[in-house]
């Protein structure tokens, strides 16, 4: 039984492992006709007797990645039904955040400018995420891709919809616990977006310190730290400091969203943020020079079909 948008699984060559969980694993390949270097995902032991095709494209990644088109989110290529097997082809980044946090000898100097231009797209993305009905429930480092300069929201896997009702139940099983939200382990499994951007906010400290900021081995102990932010994050200034608090406030409703957390001034002061991305700026074209792009954010916007340009320091983001 074979499905597919155009590709079979003999259309690439397999390469290497990048991965591998309950679910399958990811194999990075190249494109047998095109050369176009993709990473695949396979997920194994489908049951044909009660997965149809529509199945798999209802399936909780499926659909997540399908509905969101956005530069900071990994995009989906190919979908293949293969041999009882789901193949999910998507185009291939050079390493994750995880990686890169690793392998990074950044100045203190220039350490505010590379975490901006990190964060700044983690933002824009989960903007657009949210804002499409979205949450990811899974954020943290090992789930963001880089390559050149640019960062990519990965992994949907625990994706769900923003319930339209008001509220939904969901299991408190998401979540690596390091960056885990105090609501998913206090509440009646009721929560929503919110628990995204406490992850922000540990990733966001773990950018400036190296650390996760969260290193507790239980839920118990999970949670030292968010009073101590300015002698776990030396290496951060006021307003980013600022902004770390906000985003781990324990009141979920009290944290920012997206669009709030990018008109913060640990961003203000650098970039030209649109406060709605259906704005259009496109006066801010005319401020940014070439060395001075911000990420490559002078893109199309296709979904509202705007053009936003964010101002700052692309050569100094990633080094």
């Amino acid at each position: 039984m074979s499905k597919e948008y155009g590709k079979q699984v003999k259309d690439y060559e397999l390469l290497q492992i990048l991965g591998e969980g309950s679910y399958g694993c990811v194999w990075k390949a190249v494109d047998k006709h095109s050369g176009e270097v993709v990473a695949i995902k396979k997920f194994m032991d489908l049951d044909f007797d009660r997965t149809s095709w529509k199945d798999c494209l209802n399936s909780r990644e499926v659909k997540a990645l399908r509905d969101l088109d956005h530069p900071n989110i990994v995009k989906l290529k190919q979908i293949i039904v293969e041999n009882y097997a789901l193949y999910l082809v998507m185009e291939c980044m050079d390493m994750t955040l995880t990686e890169l946090i690793k392998k990074s000898k950044v100045k203190k100097s220039s350490i505010m400018d590379q975490v901006r231009g990190i964060t700044v797209q983690l933002f824009e993305a989960l903007a657009h995420m949210h804002e499409r009905g979205y949450f990811h429930r899974d954020l943290k480092p090992d789930n963001i891709l880089v390559s050149d300069n640019i960062v990519k929201v990965a992994d949907f896997g625990m994706a769900r919809e923003v319930s339209m009702t008001g509220g939904k139940l969901y299991t408190d099983r998401v979540t690596t616990l390091w960056y885990r939200a105090p609501e998913v382990l206090v509440k009646p499994s009721l929560y929503g977006p919110a628990v995204d951007m406490w992850a922000m906010g540990a990733i966001m400290a773990e950018l400036f310190s190296s650390m996760p900021l969260f290193r507790g081995s239980n839920n118990v102990d999970q949670y030292d730290g968010v009073d101590n932010l300015p002698k776990l994050v030396p290496n951060a200034d006021e307003d980013a400091i600022s902004l770390i608090r906000w985003l781990c406030s324990w009141d979920d409703r009290k944290r920012p969203t997206a669009l709030e957390a990018l008109q913060h001034p640990f961003f203000a002061s650098h970039y030209s943020i649109p406060k709605s991305i259906h704005e259009i700026r496109l006066s801010s074209l005319e401020d940014c020079s070439s060395s001075r792009l911000a990420w490559g954010f002078s893109k199309l916007w296709e979904l509202v079909k705007s053009v936003a340009c964010i101002c700052g320091m692309r050569k100094k983001c990633i080094n």
